[in-house]
């Protein structure tokens, strides 16, 4: 007569699955400790690119000209009142000062035209116009650029750390 035989060890089914489930856990886990570290960086020169888009079209509807003043820590939006100064924007919902996120700097400022003494200030035309301009975002060895043509293009793109290429 045959006897039962009693199992010992595993298929390899069973082995197959279990495997399977450590390489997902892991897999989730090395997302969640090392999450994208240009995400924040890239976030704030695609916000940039899109505010200047605004800006453009709010000078350009309401005829006034715009400007976007810009700090180390952060940049804010100035419109030209009736007596020629530049007032900040501070009751618009959109327009309004951006402070950036601990961490992140404007390295770089280059307006063209612009004197070298003179704090950075891009002028935002309501013809749509806009003078060329690099504003680059760092974070680290992680830096982003926001660039703009004199036909009012504004785009943002990464770029490589000093001195590598």
């Amino acid at each position: 007569m045959n006897t039962p035989r009693s199992q010992q060890g595993f298929t390899l089914i069973e082995v197959a699955v279990v495997m399977l489930v450590i390489v997902i856990v892991l897999g989730i886990v090395s997302v969640n400790l090392d999450p994208d570290r240009e995400t924040p960086v890239r976030d704030e020169a695609r916000r940039l690119v899109l505010l200047l888009q605004t800006a453009q079209q709010e000078a350009i509807l309401q005829g006034k000209i715009l400007a976007l003043a810009i700090e180390h820590q952060g940049y804010y939006f100035l419109m030209l009142n009736e007596k020629n100064e530049f007032k900040p924007m501070t009751d618009d919902e959109v327009l309004h000062a951006r402070p950036l996120p601990p961490g992140i700097v404007i390295s770089t400022v280059d307006i063209e035209g612009l004197p070298e003494n003179e704090k950075p200030r891009l002028i935002l035309l309501p013809t749509g116009e806009l003078p060329p301009f690099t504003v680059i975002f760092s974070q680290g060895d992680i830096r982003w650029q926001v660039e703009g043509t004199l036909t009012g293009e504004v785009s943002a793109q990464t770029v490589p750390p000093p001195g590598k290429t």
